[in-house]
């Protein structure tokens, strides 16, 4: 598994339910200005690894990114900066 998905994946197993159900609901409403946001039906009914796989296959590289600010979005600040350091020492998605 790419180190990418498999930080994601376990940020987004730190989160409760209705803060995952936010966080793709952040990625269908768009991230941010510069972020295009993935299609809804592309994450309906999708669970943590259907959410991750759809993030890399949208945003390659940049998925790690994407998932900090979306966790910055949905106010889990400590959980954005613990993925933001770990996607760095891995040297992947920032």
């Amino acid at each position: 598994m790419d180190a990418t998905k498999k930080l994601i994946l376990d940020a987004l197993e730190e989160i409760v339910n209705a803060d995952f159900k936010r966080f793709i609901w952040h990625l269908w409403n768009g991230v941010g200005s510069d972020i295009e946001p993935i299609p809804q039906a592309r994450l309906e009914n999708a669970d943590r690894q259907d959410v991750v796989d759809r993030m890399v296959e949208k945003y390659s590289t940049n998925a790690g990114t994407v998932a900090v600010q979306v966790l910055l979005n949905i106010n889990q600040n400590s959980l954005a900066k613990k993925l933001d350091l770990k996607l760095q020492e891995a040297g992947s998605g920032r």
